[in-house]
């Protein structure tokens, strides 16, 4: 990763996503009585009500703070750990941004819909990485005497 990378920075934002979503969660289910679609945090949120949402939560966290580990490494690892921790961040981003609407209007929404722009919106979070794929920023390989991205 380049030198001005800082992977603590879309781990926040992983992590306030998670924290956001967890109480946009709690409200509508928990004490509104909506539906939730996410199957696993059905299932917890229905054997283990508010200690569900929490491992719900603290399940979402975990898998952000794997990719933030995979990011903060060299080569192909630390790529698909950046390049997965900022899909996640777009998707966790359109499904806070879904909630929100629906708390607000009372309304559903089309999940198909939040996945798409989630997955756009985590395609734009990967465009300065892409960019610096391309200008020969990162180094894929291991090791001394590696191929570099760059002649």
């Amino acid at each position: 990763m380049p030198s001005s990378y800082n992977p603590k920075t879309p781990l926040a934002l992983a992590l306030a996503l998670a924290l956001v979503d967890g109480i946009e969660t709690y409200v509508g289910v928990i004490q509104l009585g909506g539906v939730e679609y996410a199957q696993l945090t059905r299932f917890l949120i229905m054997r283990y009500s508010v200690l569900g949402l929490i491992a719900d939560d603290l399940l979402t966290v975990a898998i952000a703070i794997i990719f933030y580990i995979m990011a903060g490494h060299d080569g192909i690892i630390g790529f698909f750990g950046l390049v997965n921790l900022n899909i996640w961040n777009g998707l966790r981003t359109a499904v806070v941004a879904s909630n929100a609407i629906v708390l607000l209007t009372n309304s559903s929404t089309i999940i198909p819909l939040v996945v798409a722009c989630g997955i756009v919106i985590g395609i734009t979070f990967n465009v300065p990485v892409i960019m610096g794929l391309i200008k020969g920023q990162y180094r894929l390989t291991h090791g001394p005497g590696t191929v570099k991205t760059t002649g």
